[in-house]
C-alpha cells in the first residue's frame, strides 16, 4: 500500500491529503491479514469467554452474578462481530483495556494461572482485533475503490 499527497493548490491552508493507493497484490496480503487477524481475535473472544464460564462452574465461590459481570460486557459484541465491522473490533480493543485494568493488580498479587490466562487473552484478543480493525479498514476502502472505478 502506498500513501501519495494529494497537493490541493486552491487553498494551502489546508494539509495535502493523502490518497492510499491499493494494488492487486497489496490486496491479496491484506485480505491473508484480514483473515488470520479475524480467527485470531474470534478465537481469543470465545477462549476469553469459555474461560470465564468453566472458571465461574468450577470455583466453589463461582455466582450467576460474577458470571454475568465478567460476560456481559464481551457478550454485546456478537451483532457485530457477525456485521464484520471494523468499529466493532475498535470497541473490543477499549472493552478489553477494561480487562487488563482489572487483571494485571490481580496477577501481580496473586500469581495465579488464572490470571495469567486471562492476561495472556486479553493481550491476544486486544492486538488481535487492534490489527483485524485497521485492515478491515483499509479493505473496505480497497473494495469501495474497487466498485467505483469499474463505472
Amino acid at each position: 500500500m502506498t500513501q501519495t499527497p494529494e497537493h490541493n493548490i486552491d487553498n494551502t491552508d489546508e494539509k495535502p491529503r493523502k490518497i492510499i493507493v491499493i494494488t492487486e497484490a497489496d490486496a491479496v496480503t491484506l485480505k491473508k491479514k484480514l483473515r488470520i487477524g479475524q480467527r485470531i481475535a474470534i478465537g481469543s473472544y470465545a477462549a476469553l469467554l469459555l474461560f470465564f464460564t468453566l472458571h465461574n462452574l468450577l470455583q466453589d465461590s463461582g455466582s450467576l452474578r460474577t458470571w454475568l459481570v465478567s460476560v456481559l460486557p464481551l457478550l454485546i459484541f456478537i451483532p457485530g462481530l457477525l456485521k464484520q465491522t471494523h468499529r466493532t473490533y475498535s470497541w473490543i480493543c477499549f472493552m478489553s483495556l477494561m480487562y487488563f485494568v482489572i487483571i494485571i493488580p490481580l496477577l501481580m498479587s496473586r500469581w495465579l494461572w488464572s490470571d495469567w490466562v486471562i492476561t495472556m487473552l486479553v493481550c491476544t484478543l486486544f492486538i488481535s482485533a487492534m490489527m483485524t480493525s485497521r485492515w478491515l479498514q483499509y479493505w473496505h476502502y480497497y473494495l469501495s475503490t474497487k466498485t467505483s472505478s469499474t463505472f
